[in-house]
């Protein structure tokens, strides 16, 4: 099986391994040629989705069926443009992109359904987030601590509108995937995401004991409840926080995601691509579903100025292209830029355990390990 994979940065980073682990052969289109995701992929077309090149046009005409793998709205048009019109598969709802990329549509979403989900201001108590509508993970995000500052912030605002203002929930912050169309839907294990000192994510861990079995069987029902209120055909994820004892929306993106898919299959053994490709290809799921509970841990390291340093997913989007390494720096997988001698790299660490304990010695001999090189 062919999938051609249209971005190579943090989704097409995503997309690419888990088609290696899939055992489907990837094309990534890119019209950067250092892109991120062109090191693991099977073959890399440099080609300009926009203007429609001929050797984009071929190469997506060569898969079984075509990922976007951005959030480009140019790009994301040009690709649904070119499926059309040369009848190709396509693993992207756009309708459920249109509702789920705007914070505002979504939003309304929740509140006309009674969805739980944080408040706007001026409702609720500081401090608030603010975050641009269109923008997703924590870019534009903003913490103000009273209502003057965040009125002072929105005041200079030349697009007003277009900016959602809510309450600040103190709580851990989780996510599940929901996959399926109108024949049935299923969801994946929960992983919990921790975040940098901007709100960007740095790790995600699985199977997330914090949760209750009833708790995770909520954001479950939640999920599905979300994928059919956008009539959902292909795959989506909810994040939600954990606040007071209940499970509130922070946000859905009907998107492959970054990051947790890659836990999900260290985790439970579910390969998410494979997947999504049953519900494109077959309109329906085509394997059983398997959950390992195996303890696992994603995470960010960049060695820069002599310095090991956790951070968010950001930035791996300007590595350079990467490569996979097993039990490098004794970590079970490592996606990086990393080669011998360099003086600086950015890597993707992941790990996986039959326990916490084992999980969380695997992860301290890394960091270890990291702190030796030169």
């Amino acid at each position: 099986m062919k999938v051609a994979i249209i971005g190579g940065k943090l989704q097409g980073t995503e997309a690419a391994y888990l088609a290696r682990l899939a055992g489907m052969q990837s094309i990534l289109i890119d019209n950067n040629e250092k892109v991120p995701a062109s090191g693991i992929c099977d073959r890399f077309v440099c080609g300009d989705i926009v203007a429609k090149e001929r050797n984009v046009i071929e190469a997506m005409k060569e898969a079984d069926f075509i990922l976007p793998a951005n959030e480009n709205d140019r790009v994301l048009t040009a690709i649904k443009e070119i499926c059309e019109k040369e009848g190709l598969k396509l693993a992207f709802d756009f309708d459920a992109y249109n509702i789920t990329s705007s914070k505002i549509k979504s939003d309304q979403l929740f509140h006309q359904n009674h969805i739980p989900a944080p408040l706007y201001y001026p409702e609720g108590q500081g401090p608030y987030i603010l975050k641009p509508s269109g923008e997703s993970g924590s870019a534009g995000v903003t913490l103000l601590k009273t209502q003057e500052q965040v009125e002072e912030f929105l005041k200079k605002q030349t697009d007003r509108e277009n900016w959602i203002a809510e309450e600040f929930l103190e709580g851990s912050s989780y996510s599940i995937e929901v996959i399926g169309n109108q024949n049935g839907y299923r969801t994946y294990t929960v992983t919990q995401i921790h975040m940098d000192d901007v709100y960007d994510c740095c790790k995600v861990t699985a199977p997330c004991p914090e949760l209750t079995e009833r708790q995770k069987e909520q954001f479950s029902q939640l999920g599905v409840t979300l994928a059919r209120l956008v009539n959902l055909k292909g795959i989506m994820d909810v994040e939600v926080i954990h606040h007071q004892g209940q499970l509130k929306v922070l946000e859905i993106d009907a998107r492959i995601p970054s990051q947790t898919p890659i836990a999900v299959y260290y985790s439970s053994g579910v390969n998410l691509l494979s997947e999504l490709a049953d519900i494109v290809l077959s309109d329906q799921f085509c394997h059983e579903k398997t959950d390992y509970r195996r303890y696992c841990a994603y995470e960010h390291y960049k060695l820069e100025n002599s310095q090991i340093i956790q951070e968010g997913e950001h930035m791996m989007s300007h590595a350079r292209p990467l490569n996979i390494m097993n039990d490098a720096f004794k970590s079970d997988v490592v996606i990086s830029d990393y080669f011998h001698g360099c003086s600086d790299f950015k890597g993707i660490f992941v790990n996986s355990a039959s326990d916490s304990g084992q999980l969380e010695e695997k992860r301290e001999q890394v960091k270890s390990n990291l702190k030796l090189l030169p």
